[in-house]
């Protein structure tokens, strides 16, 4: 086991350094990053002076070791638009995308007792509601979701504020409400088709008719056995989705004004804050492994027989 977690996190770090070149040479050789940053009647002195300024009148390679030498010592520069240190600005972030992104995946878990309800009686009436209304949810697309609870929650009600942040404490959670609520339908959806999925497959296996026949009630041979079992791809799924809430909730950050890691992404795209692209891209890279790295851990737990060697 040990020593599949060190192989793994070395395939994890191999990942994000890949990563980071490819982002690297997008920024310097797609395109001039000083061209980016200035106007386009700015002369070249100017041109030469900020080029100067950022080391960009240096080789390519050593600007790309340099690079690296920076991403080692967790060095992302200062950014250019709002001049403080372009980390300090991720890690401020950091905390609200990861609240926002907690909230929307527990409020999706709902969708696994949803599942599971399905589960205990294929094609009936549970098991056609809960089918149509996944299918549903998930064809809603989280920008039309997100402005349709602003016109009607905020506008027309007036129950919560349109958007705006006061705070991760008691003061600031109505202003999660809704952002949370967009994001967690598709996750929903998702969870309780995958549980109903799995737990139907199990259920016809061969040690539950086993369990049935020694006299085990109906629950605990769905929860504790067949719930157990299917739990490995429900785990998988559920891992995956907070992973992907920590890189891809920036159309909803964006509309709600909710100050995480995807909204200062996008702003830094559009003012050529490329110190902030680089830390952002980074941070959201590195949880993403840390998620991975989890829901490994996880499996061993739920299952004993699986052993990483």
């Amino acid at each position: 086991m040990r020593n599949y977690m060190i192989r793994r996190v070395g395939h994890s770090i191999f990942i994000i350094l890949g990563l980071m070149a490819l982002l690297f040479f997008a920024i310097n050789i797609l395109g001039d990053p000083v061209q980016l940053l200035v106007d386009e009647d700015a002369s070249q002195e100017a041109i030469d002076a900020l080029r100067a300024k950022f080391g960009l009148d240096r080789p390519l390679y050593i600007r790309f070791a340099d690079f690296y030498w920076d991403l080692a010592r967790g060095d992302f520069g200062k950014s250019i638009r709002h001049r403080i240190d372009a980390r300090e600005m991720i890690w401020d972030r950091l905390p609200n995308t990861a609240i926002l992104a907690v909230v929307a995946w527990m409020l999706g878990s709902i969708g696994i007792p949803l599942g599971m309800l399905a589960a205990r009686r294929p094609r009936g009436i549970m098991d056609r509601i809960v089918n149509v209304l996944s299918f549903a949810i998930i064809s809603v697309p989280e920008f039309w979701l997100a402005l349709m609870l602003i016109l009607v929650v905020s506008v027309q009600l007036d129950l919560l504020p349109t958007s705006g942040f006061n705070g991760l404490g008691p003061a600031g959670w109505k202003f999660m409400i809704l952002p949370a609520i967009a994001l967690c339908p598709r996750v929903l959806g998702r969870n309780a088709q995958i549980t109903r999925a799995t737990m139907i497959e199990e259920i016809s296996k061969q040690y539950v008719a086993t369990a049935r026949a020694k006299g085990l009630a109906e629950n605990t041979v769905l929860y504790a056995h067949v719930l157990k079992n299917a739990a490995i791809s429900i785990v998988t799924l559920m891992g995956d989705e907070l992973a992907g809430f920590m890189n891809g909730s920036t159309v909803v950050e964006i509309i709600f004004g909710w100050p995480g890691i995807g909204k200062l992404l996008i702003d830094a795209i559009n003012a050529r804050d490329l110190p902030v692209v680089t830390a952002a891209v980074f941070v959201i890279a590195l949880m993403v492994m840390l998620i991975n790295l989890t829901v490994d851990l996880i499996y061993t737990w739920l299952d004993p027989r699986i052993s990483y060697s």
